[in-house]
């Protein structure tokens, strides 16, 4: 009897401790396994790509088999937006906040104009690197962190020179761990198309065991336009033109060499899917693929769409968005909500299992509920403020919401008439008008803005510039001011102005 006690003791003591292993043996692997599905992240940015430029987005003419096998495998987004230039949109990105709270609203090397009915406010010419960027937070993840190619935040546009001159340590405060060698101005016959995506495959290589996140950050297709001679070759047999002004003249639109940099690009692209099918990560990477802001109106049509780069309207501000990610997204989904660039860094936060730090205000939402066809999104209105003239895109401040269907864009104190602006070519487009403009169109009837409905709708007019006022305060938005020195009879010509 004292034996079978003292053997039903030691039985007991065993599965005592088993019971004590089992869930700390479950929560280790659980762990473990966590850390090897946490999906790698490959976000390419390019510069100046229109909305319609790609195959699956309308482009009849450029072949573009690699994104649009994207979209094939994933989500193309048809109401994805961005700011109507380079610098805000990404600072945005990198940041996570519209740039009217960031105070980063314009292009930092855009010059500012002398007899102009408003004074400009003061921006940020530089995203602060102590910020808790997207970097940061994919690293304090557990992420390894790249970028190759173009940077344009901060000091510099591309950010080789900036490696070479203040070294990795400039970036890591950003919290990039590694900084391709990539600059258009050691590759100009592609803009360094190739020089960036070589990188980021020698990138992935390098950190394929562990998760990682990679910026590939192109040059293309922004002017001077420049591709292989063979590619434009191509294009002009078929009997496009070969551009006789590197910065484009709308008569020759579009040129071979438009053409031949588009299907460069997706050539590019198509590496980069390569090598991920090819190390077994193509099931576990997000690819995403994006475009800055609308292309230069001089090189490429964006119709339906109005306008080009540099404009509050749909052409300067909406752009292809393409994600594949085969463990969530089903292949062939089409998402029609309105997204903006802001709401990468949450999405990113959330597939990575990030944390938010505290005290840092992010203005996006996750996308995953719309990437999981689930009603878990609500988000239906959309900033946008841009308190700078650029007179070569018919620009003057103004700032846009976009409420469900609607959209009004409201001028602060002058516009341009910008009719057939597209066709003069380095001169300051369209007619000066003073006063406050108000527009408001519904985007889902008319996505080309010919119908202009603030007139015949003044109570959705005054909603909507009441949610417009109400961001204003909350973000701290920058905001012009009258220039009580304004001479209408002088030239607004591009003369140095001091910021107020």
């Amino acid at each position: 009897m004292a034996i079978f006690t003292k053997q039903k003791k030691k039985l007991n003591e065993f599965l005592l401790l088993i019971v004590l292993f089992i869930p700390f043996s479950t929560f280790s692997q659980s762990t473990e396994q966590k850390d090897v599905l946490k999906p790698n992240i490959i976000f390419i940015l390019v510069d100046d790509f229109g909305w319609n430029q790609v195959g699956c987005y309308g482009n009849e003419i450029v072949r573009t088999p690699n994104l649009d096998k994207l979209a094939e495998e994933g989500a193309k987004f048809t109401s994805a937006y961005v700011m109507p230039q380079c610098s805000p949109t990404r600072a945005a990105f990198l940041s996570g906040k519209y740039p009217a709270r960031s105070g980063m609203t314009k292009v930092i090397n855009n010059r500012f104009f002398g007899n102009a009915p408003m004074l400009t406010p003061k921006v940020r010419k530089k995203l602060p690197s102590e910020w808790y960027s997207l970097a940061k937070m994919l690293k304090s993840a557990g992420y390894t962190t790249g970028i190759s190619g173009k940077w344009h935040v901060a000091d510099n546009y591309p950010a080789a020179p900036i490696k070479e001159k203040k070294g990795i340590t400039y970036f890591n405060a950003y919290g990039f761990d590694w900084v391709g060698d990539a600059s258009e101005g050691k590759a100009k016959k592609d803009k360094a198309v190739m020089d960036i995506t070589n990188e980021v495959l020698g990138f992935i290589d390098q950190n394929k065991e562990n998760p990682f996140f990679a910026f590939v950050s192109h040059f293309t297709t922004h002017s001077p336009l420049a591709a292989p001679d063979t590619l434009v070759e191509k294009y002009v047999k078929k009997g496009y033109t070969k551009m006789t002004d590197k910065w484009g003249l709308v008569s020759e639109r579009p040129t071979a060499d438009i053409l031949a940099m588009t299907e460069h690009l997706d050539y590019s692209i198509g590496l980069i899917m390569e090598k991920l099918e090819k190390l077994g990560l193509a099931e576990n990477t997000l690819l995403v693929a994006m475009g800055d802001n609308g292309a230069l109106g001089r090189f490429w049509d964006h119709s339906p769409l109005r306008e080009s780069k540099g404009s509050l309207y749909e052409g300067g501000i909406r752009v292809p968005l393409i994600m594949k990610w085969p463990k969530t997204i089903q292949a062939k989904t089409e998402i029609e909500t309105s997204v903006h660039i802001i709401d990468m860094y949450p999405t990113f936060m959330e597939i990575a299992g990030a944390d938010r730090q505290k005290d840092y205000k992010i203005d996006g939402e996750s996308l995953i509920p719309l990437l999981n066809n689930n009603e878990g999104f609500t988000r239906d209105i959309l900033y946008f403020h841009h308190p700078h003239y650029v007179p070569m895109y018919a620009k003057t401040p103004g700032s846009i919401v976009r409420k469900g269907d609607y959209k009004l864009i409201y001028y602060f104190g002058d516009y341009l008439d910008t009719e057939g602006h597209e066709a003069a070519h380095r001169k300051l487009y369209g007619k000066l008008k003073l006063g406050e403009k108000v527009e408001l169109f519904n985007i889902k009837k008319d996505i080309g803005e010919k119908n202009d409905l603030s007139a015949d709708m003044p109570e959705k007019v005054e909603e909507m510039m009441s949610l417009l006022r109400n961001w204003w305060d909350e973000t701290g938005a920058p905001m012009p001011v009258a220039n009580q020195d304004y001479n209408p009879d002088a030239p607004f010509a591009e003369t140095i102005n001091k910021e107020r």
